[in-house]
């Protein structure tokens, strides 16, 4: 293992068995060797870097240490050995070797050195004090450990950065080992009440309601996270003061495979969120439910005054022309003026039968409640062409019998609105209507050659012809799809489940 590789506290027993072995060789000089050959014997096999200092200026420098600073050792010999320490730390490294001299300290002491190519560098070092050449010298043990400095700068760095990014979620994050808390953030404050702190090492039971709904929320998150690395749902959970909130929980497993039942956990309050959908969803309801009751109104009311028409005034009208065709036969035949005044008197209550009969009619088709719901849509397709110029060929294919009255009524607006829009935006030369039923869904389609329709039109919220479409069916549980043709052109397709025997009220 290189020294780069070692722990902080397998260095410290490496050059405390180094200073060991000095101080056993120092007593067994007397076998032989000079004190000189022996330091020289340690420092060649010496893992870390050695030196000898004496009267300021370095006497031996092993292989090591020249590594560490970068130097020959001709340069470090004639060098003043603190001018490697970076001039910060040169105070506190000289006060540091002192105590440990002086045996006041006895644990290795860091400092930073500067090396010949100008890199900063960390050196562990000890040093003791030894007699070199018959005089008073000091003897350095010194390792590099700026790679694990550098690793465990690193490391922090990392550190604060995760715990920067779990304390900037607005979630609560919470770290689970068999189903025990052992890490979270700060936002568990907001979204339960507990600081982060309080929640170390208590079982997530303290979170949910009861003990039966801890298990079933473990059991889901566990089951899924066996074959998948995400899981999200929506459970209740229960705040420090007892308070019952809902939360959007999301799990993770931490690592590819789901190990000693590891995962983390992010829990979103929606309590709120969830009330105003409600609501909103409830006041929505509400809209349409007086969106139906004033359609149903609208319709009774335009049947009813359609009828009046009809059967009152249609009725005067045509006795009325009746007695002007009475009275046109006995008039003087020499009076020509008053002959003429009668005969434009019956155009013009010709022409008041007429609109009479058309203002009857899209009040409320006589043909939808008499021969339902496809007669009608022929008959509409056949009046639309005669009146707009554009071709409009029809298809249908169901039986009457199958479809409610007021939903045929629904189908028929939908389709008079299909129409007005392709007289008025399509620039279209012909169209084409389909009414069919599939299975237990009826569906009409209608499709013209004009210019197509944009996305944008199509979700324009000005466009309330487009929306009173879309209610319709969708009081009825159907759909309004819209869409540009190819190449050209525009269809809008509607499908609207079958229930029979059910209406809307």
């Amino acid at each position: 293992m290189g020294l780069e590789k070692k722990s902080k506290k397998e260095l410290i027993d490496l050059v405390n068995h180094l200073q060991a072995q000095l101080s056993n060789n120092g007593r067994t000089q007397s076998k032989g060797a000079s004190g000189e050959d022996l330091y020289k014997i340690l420092a060649h096999s010496s893992q870390v870097g050695f030196y000898i200092m004496q009267n300021r200026k370095f006497q031996f420098i092993n292989s090591h240490f020249r590594e560490y600073a970068g130097y020959t050792e001709e340069e470090m010999l004639n060098m003043n050995p603190t001018s490697l320490v970076l001039p910060e730390d040169r105070r506190k490294m000289a006060k540091n070797a002192i105590m440990m001299l002086k045996e006041q300290r006895f644990s290795p002491y860091e400092f930073r050195i500067v090396t010949k190519d100008d890199r900063i560098k960390w050196i562990l070092e000890t040093v003791m004090s030894i007699t070199y050449k018959g005089k008073r010298a000091i003897l350095g043990n010194s390792m590099d450990v700026t790679e694990r400095k550098e690793a465990g700068r690193r490391l922090e760095e990392l550190e604060a950065l995760e715990s920067s990014i779990l304390d900037a979620i607005p979630q609560a994050v919470v770290g689970l080992h068999e189903r025990r808390i052992n890490f979270a953030n700060n936002a568990v404050k907001s979204i339960f009440g507990w600081h982060r702190e309080e929640l170390i090492g208590k079982s997530i039971r303290v979170i949910y309601r009861n003990e039966e709904e801890a298990d079933t929320i473990a059991g889901l998150f566990y089951s899924s996270l066996e074959n998948q690395r995400t899981y999200t749902t929506e459970f209740p959970c229960r705040k420090k003061d007892g308070r019952e909130i809902l939360c959007r929980m999301k799990a993770s497993r931490i690592g590819e495979k789901l190990r000693e039942r590891r995962i983390v956990v992010t829990y979103e309050d929606i309590t709120q969120q969830k009330k105003a959908q409600e609501e909103l969803e409830r006041s929505r309801q509400e809209l349409r439910n007086l969106s139906v009751h004033l359609q149903s109104v609208r319709e009774k009311e335009s049947t009813r005054i359609a009828r009046k028409i009809h059967d009152e005034l249609g009725q005067s009208l045509t006795a009325l022309q009746m007695d002007l065709s009475w009275l046109e036969g006995r008039l003087p035949k020499q009076n020509e003026q008053i002959q003429d005044k009668a005969r434009r008197m019956s155009r013009l209550v010709d022409s008041t039968i007429e609109s009479v009969h058309k203002i009857s009619t899209e009040l409320r088709p006589s043909l939808l409640d008499d021969l339902g719901l496809p007669a009608a849509i022929e008959w509409q397709a056949d009046d639309f062409q005669k009146r707009s110029g554009i071709r409009c060929e029809a298809f249908l294919d169901c039986s009457d019998s199958s479809i409610d009255k007021d939903l045929a009524t629904t189908i028929f607006r939908i389709f008079q609105e299909t129409l007005t829009n392709i007289v008025h935006h399509s620039k279209a030369t012909k169209c084409r209507v389909s009414l069919t039923e599939k299975g237990k869904e009826l569906c009409l389609e209608v499709a013209d050659n004009g210019i197509g329709i944009t996305r944008r039109q199509i979700d324009d919220p000005q466009s309330f012809g487009m929306i009173g479409m879309r209610e319709r069916a969708h009081l009825w549980g159907g759909t309004v799809h819209v869409r540009g043709g190819k190449p050209q052109g525009t269809i809008v397709n509607v499908k609207i489940p079958l229930n029979k025997g059910d209406s809307i009220k």
